[in-house]
């Protein structure tokens, strides 16, 4: 008994995976009305998030414009996988047609939507538009592939409505190799941002934000269960921005840097972790602080952080970089002020951390230091 029930429900799973009905008819009517409900609740989630979040309705910063686009996709998705519904029912060939140009327009728009998270998360930890373009600049050309395979096995079906048995087994085994090909670039596009995290996880020393399980799990779940992946979708997001939102509160959002209470957070864990050295650049450039701020958010060294600290004054701190790299970077932001539109001589300070000294006290003298230049 329990190993014909087991039979059955990783029959059902593989019906779901390849996007069947199972010949259950009440299990598929409920299967069928639930996520149709929850595509209804997706689409007023996304909307929702948009409304009550006015970085995202703004859309001023590169981030926040990402998850802004994400959700109208996400909305957008939704809005078509809801079509399907009444198209389901009518038995015409041109509402064939449709049902079918909707399914390949919201399987294509699914995997942009997967790969446009990806982009977020990875955005979200290493905040670099170049490293963006290095690393994703050709992840679009597989779902490009796809899509025109979709839109062929689209033409295959219409023929094989009308056509010989020949025609409608070349459509079915079309059907299930698009599934499985959407299955894997699914998966690769989930691996990379476990990768992308995990990696980041353990290079950084910074306080863990973004947490795999709150917003990788019902990506898993919308690949598992296609019946309900862009439902998933619109809740990984929300999930997703949700833990994006924990970090945002210790940002400077005129600049985009770290504001000075995360100062105190890093501090905190670091001291928590008993990590034991630690350094800081002290800087300031009056009547240029705007492109102080824009050399700062443009390097990106392992294991530092750029703090805005408030009145033109800002902070580097790291616990990884020796005397001499420290020096290297005071070097780097310096040529970078020579060489801006308007040069400039931004005013550096290096800071070290003393051996008895807590990363508390070092982060009280460099507010010392900073009231007092």
């Amino acid at each position: 008994m329990g190993n014909t029930v087991m039979t059955t429900f990783l029959q059902y799973l593989v019906d779901s995976l390849l996007y069947q009905q199972t010949g259950n008819d009440v299990f598929d009517e409920i299967v069928y009305w639930s996520s149709f409900i929850c595509e209804i609740l997706a689409a007023i989630g996304v909307v929702i998030l948009i409304l009550k979040n006015e970085p995202v309705r703004k859309r001023q910063r590169p981030l926040d414009r990402l998850i802004f686009w994400e959700c109208v996709m996400v909305f957008c998705e939704n809005l078509l996988q809801i079509s399907l519904v009444p198209l389901s029912y009518v038995e015409d060939r041109w509402a064939d047609y449709a049902f079918f140009a909707a399914w390949t327009i919201n399987e294509v728009l699914y995997l942009l939507i997967i790969l446009q998270w990806l982009v977020c998360v990875d955005y979200c930890i290493y905040g670099s538009s170049d490293h963006l373009k290095r690393h994703y600049r050709k992840a679009v050309i597989p779902i490009v592939v796809i899509a025109i395979l979709d839109m062929f096995h689209t033409v295959l079906y219409s023929l094989s409505s009308y056509g010989g048995d020949q025609i409608i087994a070349w459509d079915r085994l079309g059907q299930d190799v698009l599934h499985v090909l959407k299955l894997m670039l699914e998966a690769g596009y989930i691996l990379t941002a476990v990768y992308v995290v995990r990696s980041h996880s353990k290079q950084s020393r910074e306080p863990v934000f973004l947490r795999l399980g709150a917003f990788i799990i019902p990506f898993v779940f919308g690949a598992l269960f296609r019946f309900y992946d862009a439902s998933f979708a619109g809740f990984g997001i929300i999930l997703t921005y949700a833990a994006i939102k924990r970090r945002d509160k210790y940002i400077d959002h005129k600049t985009g840097l770290y504001n000075p209470a995360y100062l105190d957070r890093i501090c905190r864990y670091w001291d928590k972790k008993d990590y034991k050295d630690g350094s800081a650049l002290f800087m300031s450039a009056a009547g240029h602080a705007d492109d102080l701020s824009r050399i700062l958010g443009n390097i990106r060294i392992p294991g530092s952080f750029n703090i805005c600290m408030g009145e033109g004054k800002f902070v580097l701190i790291t616990g990884f970089l020796r005397k001499s790299a420290l020096k290297m970077a005071e070097e780097t932001i310096m040529e970078d002020a020579r060489e801006n539109n308007v040069p400039f001589e931004p005013e550096i300070l290096q800071m070290r951390r003393d051996r008895d000294e807590t990363m508390a006290e070092f982060g009280v003298r460099i507010k010392e230091t900073c009231r007092g230049s």
